[in-house]
């Protein structure tokens, strides 16, 4: 499916690009393959099939809003545990270049970078409204986000708002780009799709397809957003902050529209 490098240490320089970004296909090469192993599989049936059963029958009594949230705290955590003990030492090294950077540079970046993202958000909004049948259905993520942070909302915010950003953009984009021995075309529409499937696979077969269709476009857009971030900076955490930003801002419109 994929070429995996087996050369050290590649850095690519990118047209449009303003620094060149390293991928790491170093001691970590021999790894990559684990990955595409592990995180699918975890994505697909972590948290569904083994976290949640085991959370509900060992705790009978518990909500299902709170057996959501602890099973979607777990299956982060050990996501992000299990991609640190298989790459932590590339993900370190990736993030300290960030050093290279002063202060007003940093600054910059990231307002930059947040707007890519709100810029693109606000493109699926209108996109949504000119193609939108009018049902406006939210994914069957959205709803059981919304349906949980009505009990729990400071610890949906923390989950969506910092814990979920640092987990996606070091699969989606540091891991992608960095695994991949492929063009920057080939990279960014791996990870834009597949950060698609992500967020709108649970809604298939819950809602309409026209509107299925409209989410998937909407969330492969972010994903092209986030990635266009990622070549531009050439450093993760502004992608991180900048989706932390977004997923903030969400979720405090949220918290005024319902005390509104």
């Amino acid at each position: 499916m994929y070429s995996f490098s087996n050369k050290r240490d590649r850095t690519q320089l990118a047209v449009g690009v303003s620094k060149p970004y390293t991928y790491i296909l170093g001691e970590e090469n021999n790894k990559w393959y684990i990955g595409w192993i592990i995180f699918p599989a975890w994505y697909l049936i972590g948290k569904k099939y083994i976290i949640l059963p085991v959370i509900q029958s060992v705790f009978e009594a518990m909500s299902y809003s709170d057996a959501y949230l602890i099973t979607n705290y777990l299956w982060n955590l050990i996501a992000i545990v299990i991609l640190f003990s298989l790459y932590g030492t590339g993900i370190v090294r990736d993030i300290k270049q960030i050093r290279q950077y002063d202060i007003k540079s940093i600054a910059s970046g990231y307002i930059k970078s947040f707007a890519v993202i709100v810029l693109f958000t606000i493109l699926g909004g209108i996109m949504q409204f000119i193609l939108s049948s009018g049902n406006n259905e939210q994914s069957i993520n959205e709803i059981t986000l919304r349906m949980t942070m009505k009990e729990h909302y400071w610890a949906i915010m923390i989950l969506s708002a910092f814990i979920g950003p640092i987990l996606e953009e070091l699969i989606f984009r540091w891991f992608i780009f960095s695994s991949i021995n492929k063009s920057l075309i080939i990279k960014v529409i791996v990870s834009s799709v597949l950060f698609g499937l992500m967020h709108f696979i649970p809604s298939i077969g819950a809602i309409s397809l026209n509107e299925l269709c409209l989410q998937a476009i909407q969330y492969v857009l972010a994903g092209i957003a986030f990635c266009l971030v990622y070549i531009k900076r050439g450093n993760v955490v502004f992608g991180i902050a900048a989706h932390m930003s977004i997923n903030l801002m969400h979720n405090l419109m949220y918290l005024v529209n319902k005390w509104g």
